[in-house]
């Protein structure tokens, strides 16, 4: 009875997720010098479109061409992930070490033994929180183009998975009906 519970509730869950768009902040350098940052929203033959999140009272979008790209830093915009498995994995490899050295220098009572591994866990988990999230800042991708006949072609081929737009028409494109 309890595994028919937890299958069908874990399937439900499964089926109940919903499509996320993934957005990327990008650093953006100019053959010129100049520095732009923002959201990655769009990439055509000739701009790449940046949005500012950080400030939303801002109306004026970022427009740059891409002839004048010298160099694009990605990262991911939402670091939760390395967030969570920092904190899943720094729980586990301190858990385990304080269990290993609880078998060589036991406690009085099972009550300490338990508490003394439920906050070494803990203390663990927090400090895999820390590092995933510094691991998670630090962890970019930069993309210069290439000096081939086309540079621009180069950048948008490169460019264009990380843009909101052709995220969402990845996600949300139809089928096409069979003829």
């Amino acid at each position: 009875m309890i595994n028919v519970f937890f299958i069908s509730s874990l399937s439900t869950c499964l089926l109940a997720q919903q499509l996320a768009v993934d957005a990327y902040w990008v650093k953006i350098v100019t053959t010129e010098g100049n520095r732009f940052s923002g959201v990655l929203s769009d990439i055509d033959n000739s701009h790449l479109y940046l949005t500012q999140e950080r400030n939303t009272w801002r109306t004026d979008d970022g427009r740059i061409p891409i002839d004048r790209i010298r160099k694009v830093a990605i990262r991911r915009k939402n670091q939760t992930p390395a967030v969570i498995t920092g904190a899943v994995l720094g729980g586990l490899l301190v858990g385990y070490l304080a269990n290993q050295s609880l078998r060589t220098n036991q406690t009085r009572s099972p009550v300490s033994h338990g508490l003394t591994l439920t906050f070494a866990i803990a203390g663990g988990a927090a400090g895999g929180v820390v590092i995933g999230s510094a691991v998670g800042r630090l962890t970019r991708r930069v993309i210069r183009p290439l000096q081939l006949v086309d540079p621009a072609t180069f950048l948008l081929r490169q460019l264009e998975p990380f843009s909101v737009r052709y995220q969402q028409d990845f996600m949300y494109r139809l089928p096409k009906p069979l003829q």
